[in-house]
């Protein structure tokens, strides 16, 4: 009989509840039936012995568990340490995303190493190649992350291991890995321009990181190819390589081309965009997150907002710090920022410049 029947006979007083037990056993089961539940006993807890010798050698969870099956893991749970037990906890994830990856085989990952090569035995040809390739998954998982974690020498890891690796990564090993891919592919980038004219500068920023980039073409020329279509609107950078851009036609110079090409309206909205997100990160950093007054702090207004649209709202809503900010750095509306960019007169530019200047008057 099981031990918490031989215990609760104990409890209940019995002298000598094991030899109670043992008799109470033969008398339900009889003496030959009585005998094969104790030898199933002796078997099974024999079986869970060796199981454990295996999976915790020298006391110790083993390094590998991908040899084990899905049900040995189970069976040994109840032997192991939280913290083994979690590593156990991190293998079985790590299956169930193999499961649901192109050219894994999920009835083969749940196998044991010795029920892999026992399903290759006679095996048609592709299931061998099938079964090839979980060894290598696992020879290769053991490699790349011993004992469950991610390697902590990534130097030393190629490309394609540190790719292959990120499909079995946690958010901390994604972290890292990239860490390493950046380290590897590092681009000193150049000192960014600063001139006073926020629009110059952004131009030559860019041209400054083409530069760098270089030979990685810019994104007028790659961005025509994304998608397989033409993403870029008439008249853009990459729209057609052979038409000139604003009619400008080109002089021959790869150099002097860039320089004579001018920004198109589209383009210019669109650096309008990064212009107002950096304005608001360089102001929240010198004004240490003073942006709103306390009016549209209670409000919760949006500070980036700040930085685009009429400035009768801006300054409606902005701090004394943030207004002596832009008294330095400029403030532009985006009718302002187009016509310095493409050149162009933009009805709402100087209908913008009049509103700032009365607003600066005012401080």
């Amino acid at each position: 009989m099981g031990k918490a029947f031989v215990a609760k006979l104990a409890k209940e007083g019995a002298r000598d509840p094991e030899a109670l037990a043992a008799w109470i056993g033969r008398q339900k089961h009889g003496k030959r039936g009585f005998q094969t539940l104790a030898k199933a006993g002796r078997d099974s807890a024999q079986q869970q012995r060796q199981l454990m010798g295996r999976v915790r050698p020298f006391g110790r969870l083993s390094r590998d568990l991908a040899g084990f099956s899905d049900t040995e893991l189970g069976r040994a749970l109840s032997g192991l340490t939280p913290d083994e037990a979690g590593r156990v906890a991190a293998e079985m994830d790590r299956r169930d995303r193999a499961s649901q990856l192109p050219g894994v085989r999920p009835d083969l990952v749940g196998l044991s190493d010795e029920q892999l090569a026992e399903r290759s035995r006679g095996a048609d040809a592709e299931t061998l190649a099938a079964v090839a390739d979980e060894a290598n998954r696992r020879d290769r998982l053991q490699q790349n992350f011993p004992d469950g974690r991610l390697r902590a020498d990534l130097e030393q890891v190629g490309d394609d291991d540190l790719a292959w690796s990120m499909q079995y990564a946690t958010t901390d090993d994604v972290l890292r890995i990239a860490a390493e891919m950046d380290r590897r592919d590092a681009v000193a980038l150049p000192k960014a321009a600063d001139t006073g004219n926020p629009v110059a500068d952004m131009l030559a920023d860019r041209s400054a990181l083409d530069a760098a980039l270089s030979p990685a073409p810019g994104p007028e020329e790659w961005g025509v190819h994304a998608g397989g279509e033409n993403v870029w609107p008439e008249g853009t950078f990459g729209a057609d390589p052979d038409r000139p851009i604003d009619g400008i036609q080109g002089s021959g110079s790869d150099e002097q081309d860039q320089q004579e090409r001018r920004v198109t309206r589209n383009e210019a909205r669109q650096m309008y965009d990064a212009y107002v997100y950096q304005q608001w990160l360089k102001a929240e950093d010198d004004c240490r997150g003073e942006l709103l007054n306390a009016a549209a702090e209670a409000a919760r207004r949006d500070p980036q907002a700040l930085f685009s649209g009429p400035a009768r709202v801006a300054y409606a809503h902005a701090s004394d710090e943030l207004k002596e900010w832009w008294g330095t750095h400029g403030r532009l509306t985006q009718a302002e920022f187009i016509e310095q960019a493409t050149g162009q007169k933009q009805r709402d530019a100087e209908r913008a410049r009049n509103a700032n200047a009365e607003h600066q008057l005012r401080r």
